[in-house]
């Protein structure tokens, strides 16, 4: 059901719909956070390839009302979580690469004589 209200700043009559003041433009409350499948796969992608870049679009996402919208914080929030491990993993599997084949050029070099 619609119901008119007044504008504070114009003092016109608007929709209780509306986002915006149709008269002056002003805001009277938060639109809805887009749930497109071109936005969601921004937020994912941000998720994945920047992880702590994706919580804070998780978290924006989560606090909305609709389901739809927790959806895409919970997604979101799961994949920053799954790259952040996945990062860490393959960055100690490089780092225990790199210092045996240190430790193995090292001993190496210690065995012979100048």
């Amino acid at each position: 059901m619609d119901f008119q209200t007044v504008c504070p700043q114009c003092k016109g009559n608007v929709s209780s719909l509306d986002f915006f003041c149709p008269n002056c433009g002003k805001k009277l409350k938060e639109p809805p956070l887009s749930t497109t499948l071109l936005k969601q796969t921004l937020i994912y992608a941000l998720s994945l390839f920047l992880p702590p870049a994706g919580v804070w679009p998780a978290i924006k996402y989560l606090r909305q009302p609709d389901e739809k919208s927790k959806r895409v914080g919970i997604i979101a929030l799961l994949f920053t979580v799954i790259s952040i491990i996945l990062t860490i993993w393959l960055s100690m599997g490089f780092l225990n690469s790199f210092t045996k084949r240190l430790n193995t050029q090292y001993n190496f070099l210690e065995g012979i004589d100048y």
